[in-house]
């Protein structure tokens, strides 16, 4: 559930009186409730919703559950891979989310936060891996933390509208990466999807019956491993005929997916990156 704060709270982690938190409550400008004795309470996610777009500066981030320097520093887009990269390969779980919620806050889409920071650093944190500067448990550790930051993040983001299609989404039989998975569902619902992930490592059978149960809009495969190679058509081949079947568009994209292996599967769209899939998304569907 998410956390709701008081107006106490959020006015001593700006730096602004309670007054003006309440006038801004009054205005709509921060979703707020009340309880049953009629005080206000705001949804965390709506609170960092009005920080995001209004520009109004963190001075106490802890009191709202945030790392203690959050908002408070100036993180570049084009340098934060870097730095996300330590952060993953030491477990540093509190800086990690600093990095990544400077970003967000600073209004940056998360499909480029993903793009130019998080995917990045994950490359950089596989290449440390295969040149010994790094264990299998800091690379495991390291998606552990980033799984964490990701649930966060979407909690921060407002619910999509009632009326906005639905999307699914994970992975094949055998490919157990679930951070790119719920990457791509958190793009999706940046977008303005209802957009799940059900899960990794799926068998093809379980996805046609996803796609007969929950008739989504859209389907999207992350795929970051491939064993065998015909094993793998055989399974990706079933699911792109039963979307095609239900008139389900189907999105393929992940490091695995070579140029050899894709042009023999008959997908809807091929994402380089999460701003494709998100590009691909807003051609079938936007809020208005």
């Amino acid at each position: 559930m998410e956390p709701e704060l008081t107006t106490r709270q959020v006015a001593r982690a700006m730096g602004v009186s309670e007054a003006s938190i309440k006038r801004w409550c009054d205005k709509g400008v921060i979703p707020c409730g009340r309880t049953p004795g009629g005080h206000r309470r705001l949804p965390w996610g709506g609170v960092l919703q009005f920080l995001r777009h209004s520009g109004q500066r963190l001075f106490r981030p802890e009191l709202l559950g945030m790392p203690p320097t959050t908002g408070r520093a100036t993180v570049v887009l084009g340098q934060a891979a870097g730095q996300m990269a330590d952060a993953l390969g030491q477990g540093d779980a509190e800086r990690l989310r600093r990095i990544g919620f400077d970003l967000y806050l600073a209004g940056h889409p998360v499909r480029e936060i993903f793009d130019r920071a998080l995917a990045p650093a994950f490359h950089a944190l596989g290449r440390r891996w295969q040149h010994g500067q790094v264990e299998i448990f800091q690379e495991r550790h390291g998606c552990e933390i980033c799984m964490h930051f990701l649930h966060e993040l979407r909690s921060a983001m407002p619910s999509p509208p009632e009326d906005a299609p639905y999307a699914i989404g994970g992975t094949l039989a055998g490919d157990g990466y679930t951070v790119p998975a719920h990457m791509a569902e958190i793009v999706l619902r940046e977008a303005g999807w209802r957009a799940e992930c059900y899960g990794v490592a799926l068998p093809s059978g379980t996805w046609c019956a996803a796609i007969e149960k929950t008739k989504p809009r859209l389907l999207w495969l992350s795929i970051s491993w491939v064993g065998s190679v015909p094993t793998f058509l055989e399974e990706a081949s079933k699911v792109c005929e039963c979307a095609r079947q239900h008139e389900v568009a189907l999105v393929v994209g992940g490091r695995a997916l070579t140029d050899s292996v894709r042009r023999q599967l008959p997908y809807s769209a091929y994402g380089d990156n999460f701003q494709h899939l998100a590009a691909f998304a807003e051609t079938l569907w936007r809020p208005r």
